[in-house]
């Protein structure tokens, strides 16, 4: 998904209109519930007056109420803060708004940082369709305005969408009342916890554990532990437990956890331990997500002993192979308004599709909705969104292409969906998956499931699906995995345990199934926003110490390496990048960093495979008008195979997207143009004949005729 850039443009400041109010006046209309009385006064802000200083916005007045109609990708206007005495409490800016379609991105920029991209994103404004209040704090977001003679710049952003009408009324700045200072309260001890677990899990993850597991195998109905022990009288008396998937490996196992037990054998040397656990078929600890811990009992204290491993997969055999890939053409957004012939004559050998996991089961009866067992439990199975996603996959499995289906759970300011995390919020697309109660991570459970037993090749009538690619761009997890706001060790041990149940769906049916974590190409960025954004680089070295130690899996990395700016195809170019690990950003002009990266002894697989990469979203804009912009997307195409054919690592590259899409903030990244009556694919750039013709022996000849864009470019 892609990272809006938004060009800034000047405009002049306009002070507003400010009238200092006694308290008895401004209190009566102005405070929300349970605020403070206080002596101080409160100011009323003037927005009809910011008309001259705006951009992609209008602006009309009646009645004390002002109307902004968003006209573009990129509205805002401008205004300075005066000084504010300083006092106990903070300063909040409240208004009330009317907006039925709410708006998501709105960001505040102020002081000397107004001129810069940078900029604080503030709450979202969800759907309103009657007057609410709205308020955030302009003591954390201005704290130069406090107690200051400085007028202060200011401008707000408006999200990203055009066409939005938002209606504002009684705008004032106020001292912070007793509801929200408890709320801030409650926040801050929520914080606190946060950073405990994260110290706990970090101390998890570099503790010298007196025992280790070597594997834990299923045969027939038992499950074989054996390992290794470093210090034996620390594992005196211990025993096994089965971890479950909503389980945080580094807090202490639950009392239903312990209550069930297995006893381990220690060898005469002292130096192995072994178990073998009676496992019938529907034994809960046979459950995708579950990992076992040695635990040790002194007094009344269970103490782990071992980190958790979780189980070794059985392959299934005789299973059907997937198509070898390297380097393979590949599209998003591929739907089945394209025929498998159209994909052949393109090449296609790889295709993403968005697959949207919430609502797929009801734990109720729905009507017209089969049912499904699972794990023992009946789950109602949404087989008419099915049947829509099989059309889709369908479409690119008849061409022959391998398929991955990027796993998805909307957000929404109405209600949220029962599998998305409790503290996602709507200023994400997307949401993490909720695996922090057992009913949650049974409902996800069971959706895994059915879209593996589906898509896993055995039914020719549904397509197939190979390739998992585990939510999107995490690393950008505020905007398109939403948790809320978390520690880095937080976010990552909740997505890992996300990662192993679609693994453990998928390849238990599929032996060809792998999956991917997705991130942006943002590899080594240091400008990350607290506990919401996180380098790449960083949650990849965290992804395999963790699969090392709790057990490996083959899961790889879909990348999405777009240029440095997203409006800008000549990738060549880009300053941002250099030839380490330490790069700022990789993209197609140093992607053999991330190859190398792979190659790497401690990011292969346990028994020294390289991990497989996709590039699984990236684009090269270039508007249909533009005769320059549409030869340098074509030579970009031209040479971003030349860097991948010297990347082994990379098995295909999956362009975005196969036509312009009128809302992608005004990116024209398709092959071709925007669809039309006329033209219900969009008009063929330049860039789909070169998509075409790679790979074939017409390559050569078109490298001769757009080599000279890249090398006559360079800057």
């Amino acid at each position: 998904m892609l990272m809006m850039f938004r060009p800034f443009v000047s405009t002049s400041l306009l002070l507003l209109c400010l009238t200092n109010f006694a308290s008895g006046d401004a209190n009566d209309g102005g405070r929300g519930d349970g605020a403070t009385s206080t002596t101080r006064g409160i100011y009323r802000l003037d927005w009809s007056r910011v008309g001259d200083h705006v951009n992609q916005l209008r602006i009309s007045q009646q009645d004390g109420v002002v109307t902004f109609l968003t006209q573009g990708s990129d509205p805002f206007f401008r205004f300075q803060l005066p000084p504010l005495e300083a006092a106990e409490r903070d300063w909040m800016l409240e208004l009330e708004y009317f907006c039925p379609d709410g708006i998501r991105g709105i960001q505040w920029r102020s002081g000397a940082g107004i001129h810069r991209p940078d900029a604080t994103a503030l709450p979202n404004l969800p759907s309103a369709e009657g007057w609410t209040k709205y308020a955030f704090s302009l003591s954390e977001l201005a704290p130069e305005a406090i107690g200051s003679a400085v007028e202060i710049p200011v401008r707000i952003d408006l999200g990203t969408r055009p066409n939005i009408q938002l209606q504002v009324r009684r705008v004032i700045v106020r001292p912070i009342n007793d509801a929200e200072l408890k709320r801030r309260r409650d926040a801050a001890e929520r914080r606190m916890k946060k950073t405990a677990l994260a110290e706990r899990i970090n101390d998890y993850r570099t503790r010298r554990w007196p025992a280790e597991f070597e594997s834990v195998t299923l045969d027939a109905a038992q499950l074989h532990v054996a390992g290794m022990v470093s210090d034996p009288e620390s594992i005196d008396g211990a025993f096994l437990i089965a971890r479950h998937a909503q389980s945080v490996s580094a807090d202490p196992p639950t009392d239903t956890e312990l209550a069930r037990r297995w006893p381990v054998s220690i060898d005469p040397s002292g130096q192995r331990f072994r178990a073998v656990i009676p496992s019938p078929h529907g034994s809960p600890w046979l459950d995708a997500g579950v990992r076992f811990q040695l635990v040790g009992q002194r007094g009344a204290v269970a103490t782990p002993v071992s980190a958790a491993r979780y189980r070794d997969l059985v392959h299934r055999e005789n299973a059907p192979a997937s198509n070898s890939l390297a380097a393979a053409k590949g599209l998003t957004c591929i739907t089945s308004r394209f025929t498998p012939d159209q994909l052949r004559e393109l090449g296609i050998g790889h295709a993403s599709v968005n697959i949207l996991v919430s609502g797929l089961v009801s734990e109720t009866e729905r009507p017209g909705w089969p049912t499904i067992d699972v794990n023992g439990r009946t789950w109602w199975l949404n087989e008419p969104r099915l049947r829509q996603q099989d059309r889709d996959i369908q479409t690119i499995s008849d061409a022959g292409a391998v398929v991955a289906g990027i796993l998805l759970i909307p957000t929404s300011s109405h209600s949220r969906s029962p599998i998305a995390h409790p503290e996602s919020t709507d200023a994400g697309t997307y949401a993490m998956p909720n695996l922090t109660e057992p009913e949650s991570v049974a409902r996800y459970s069971a959706a895994l499931h059915v879209l593996a037993q589906r898509y896993s090749g055995t039914d020719q009538q549904h397509g197939r699906v190979d390739h998992w690619i585990v939510h999107n761009e995490v690393d950008y997890g505020w905007q398109w995995t939403n948790m809320g706001q978390q520690p880095i060790e937080v976010f990552m041990d909740h997505y890992i345990r996300s990662m192993r149940l679609v693994d453990a769906a998928t390849r238990s049916l599929n032996p060809n199934a792998h999956v991917f974590i997705s991130l942006t190409h943002r590899w080594n960025t240091t400008d990350n926003q607290h506990w919401k954004t996180y380098a790449p680089k960083v949650m990849l070295q965290r992804l395999i110490h963790d699969s090392r130690l709790e057990g490996d899996f083959p899961w790889g990395v879909a990348y999405h390496p777009y240029p440095q700016s997203l409006w800008k195809a000549d990738f060549w170019n880009d300053t941002q990048v250099s030839d380490d690990f330490d790069t700022r950003l990789i993209t197609i002009k140093n992607l053999h960093v991330l190859d190398r990266f792979m190659h790497l002894d401690s990011s292969r697989t346990v028994d020294g495979r390289v991990r497989a990469v996709i590039c699984s979203e990236q684009g090269f804009h270039a508007d249909e008008q533009d005769e320059d912009q549409l030869r340098t997307q074509a030579a970009a195409l031209l040479l971003t195979w030349q860097k991948l054919r010297q990347c082994p690592s990379i098995l295909a590259f999956d362009y975005h997207r196969p036509s312009d899409h009128p809302n992608e903030g005004g990116l024209r990244l398709g092959l071709r143009g925007l669809p039309s009556e006329t033209h219900p694919l969009g008009r063929k750039k330049p860039a789909w004949d070169v998509f075409s013709a790679i790979g074939t022996e017409r390559e050569a000849e078109l490298i001769g005729e757009y080599q000279s864009v890249w090398e006559g470019q360079q800057e």
